[in-house]
């Protein structure tokens, strides 16, 4: 793996996310509970960037089927259940799914040297 900068940390917001393209990656930094985390910028549900997603108790949710993962380690929090933002019954949400089964989220080793935010891909 090799260690990359990604950002300035100045750079990176508390619950608010940062695209960055890292090195041909797509990345989300964030800055959750003090933690700085790295995550692909890319739902696997269906590959849709999460990057307009909102962060909500240290999750990021998909802007577009309502999934949500926690930034910090990438776990699927919850799956399919919206339709472009909006929320939808559960009887809808293996429809959503598409057949696909929940997945986690992407996530990067970050290391913060100075003022300076490296990952490693």
């Amino acid at each position: 793996m090799e260690k990359i900068f990604a950002a300035n940390l100045d750079d990176i917001e508390a619950d608010t996310l940062l695209s960055k393209n890292v090195s041909g990656n797509k990345v989300l930094l964030s800055r959750i509970n003090g933690q700085i985390c790295a995550v692909e910028n890319r739902c696997p549900h269906l590959g849709l960037p999460l990057a307009k997603g909102k962060v909500c108790d240290g999750a990021v949710v998909c802007p577009f089927h309502g999934s949500s993962f926690d930034l910090l380690n990438g776990d699927n929090i919850d799956w399919t259940n919206a339709f472009i933002g909006m929320p939808m019954p559960g009887w809808t949400h293996k429809l959503i799914a598409l057949g696909k089964s929940p997945r986690a989220l992407k996530t990067f080793k970050v290391e913060c040297e100075g003022e300076q935010v490296f990952i490693y891909v």
